[in-house]
């Protein structure tokens, strides 16, 4: 679990599964932002339901996790259209429950991995599915053991859920794996590590890549070849890990929180790039082509170039490094 150091969400060593209200929330940020992207979208950012004629219009939709809202904890998914490089806040989801790693599918689907939220006792976190245009879920599920953190769909729907951890504890993470329309997995993946962070798919082959936390917090890199049996490590470490993705031509992006996306061969596990991303390095989605990675990094949401790694531009809805944005997640799907 991600914790507070220096900075909201920059630590992991010293996580705890029995989160609190007050945790990383804060002020709201002053009303403008410093976008490079400017937004269009006064007066809605607390309006509540967010279907409208824009969101049913839209080419491109990009959902941000918004879960430290101020004065006290109430989390949404903000739902903002894209066209080039503007966009406009079109609506919210009410999500009170710590949204983290999300994800979409081709049908509009919205996949959000909670971690949960308890003032007294443990928190169990729970997965949701939102179809496109509702702010009600049409799938809730509360898993047995474990408190998810991400989640990846494949192309059938099976859902691949990272956990943390189990309830109340630090270790060991693991994977779940979820049929189509199904409320409990068919497997669990267990792993001897300390948390999984992240999770992506290759769509090809359906092998699953984690980032994970290992001993003394440095990030790592394993998969699950065809999503079954035994993790492979790639023997690969960095900083703070944190979101995963793979970019459909058999490379990995693992996200360090300290702000730098380092791009992982597939096959031979080596670094073949790194890409910097102001201010750190939390959750990432690729937009359609895969020519943009979005990236949210405790402050806002930065738009990058891929592959060169070029700062595009900025979406600030009103964020802050109190008031942080955490997963996103892009509709149409790579």
């Amino acid at each position: 679990m991600k914790v507070e150091s220096t900075r909201c969400g920059e630590a992991l060593a010293a996580a705890t599964l029995i989160l609190f209200a007050s945790g990383c929330g804060g002020a709201a940020a002053p009303a403008g932002s410093a976008s490079v992207m400017p937004p269009s979208s006064a007066g809605l950012h607390h309006s509540g339901g967010w279907m409208s004629p824009e969101a049913k219009s839209a080419k491109a939709l990009l959902y941000v996790g918004d879960p430290t809202g101020s004065p006290s904890y109430s989390g949404v998914i903000d739902i903002l259209s894209l066209h080039g490089l503007q966009y406009k806040l079109v609506g919210q989801i009410q999500d009170d429950a710590m949204p983290e790693g999300m994800t979409t599918d081709a049908a509009g689907n919205l996949y959000v991995a909670d971690l949960g939220v308890s003032t007294e006792g443990q928190a169990h976190g729970d997965i949701k599915v939102y179809p496109k245009g509702s702010t009600k879920y049409s799938r809730y599920i509360v898993p047995t053991h474990w408190v998810p953190n991400d989640i990846a769909v494949g192309s059938d729907g099976t859902m691949y859920v990272a956990n943390i951890a189990p309830f109340a504890k630090f270790s060991p993470g693991s994977v779940s794996i979820y049929p189509p329309a199904a409320s409990e997995p068919s497997r669990v993946l267990r792993l001897h590590n300390f948390q999984v962070d992240g999770i992506t798919l290759h769509a090809q082959t359906n092998t699953i890549y984690i980032s994970y936390q290992g001993n003394g917090s440095s990030g790592n890199i394993a998969e699950f070849k065809h999503a079954r049996g035994k993790a492979i490590d790639f023997g690969v470490s960095y900083a703070e890990p944190w979101g995963i993705l793979e970019d459909g031509s058999d490379n990995l992006l693992a996200l360090d929180g300290s702000g730098t996306v380092e791009v992982y061969s597939e096959a031979t596990g080596k670094l073949v790039q790194q890409i910097p991303v102001p201010n750190g390095a939390a959750w990432e989605t690729f937009n359609q082509k895969r020519s943009e990675l979005f990236v949210s990094n405790f402050e806002q949401v930065e738009v990058l170039s891929y592959p060169a790694g070029k700062v595009l531009g900025s979406i600030n809805e009103g964020w802050s490094t109190k008031n942080y944005p955490t997963g996103v997640a892009y509709w149409p799907p790579p």
